[in-house]
C-alpha cells in the first residue's frame, strides 16, 4: 500500500469514530433525559399514592423487595414477565 492511501484510510477511520462518539453522547443525553423523566414521575406516583392510601409509605419497602423478586425488567415492554 502507498502512504497516501494508508493515510487516506486513517483518516476515515479516524471521522467514522469521531461519528460515532458523537452519536453515543447524543444518546447518552436522550437516556439520560429519559431517565430524569422516569424519576420525576416516579416520586409523582409515590407522591399520589402516600397522599390518598396512608399506608403505602409502610407497605413500599415490601412491595418493592418482592417486584425486584418477581418482575424481570429486561422484559418490562411486554406484560409483566415474571421470573421463574
Amino acid at each position: 500500500m502507498q502512504d497516501a492511501d494508508i493515510q487516506q484510510r486513517f483518516h476515515l477511520m479516524q471521522r467514522e469514530f469521531e461519528a460515532a462518539v458523537s452519536f453515543m453522547r447524543e444518546a447518552k443525553i436522550d437516556l439520560t433525559a429519559a431517565i430524569d423523566s422516569l424519576k420525576i414521575e416516579i416520586e409523582i406516583l409515590k407522591t399520589y399514592m402516600e397522599r390518598y392510601h396512608p399506608g403505602f409509605a409502610e407497605s413500599y419497602p415490601k412491595l418493592r423487595e418482592e417486584a425486584i423478586q418477581a418482575i424481570d425488567p429486561e422484559w418490562m415492554g411486554s406484560p409483566a414477565e415474571r421470573k421463574q
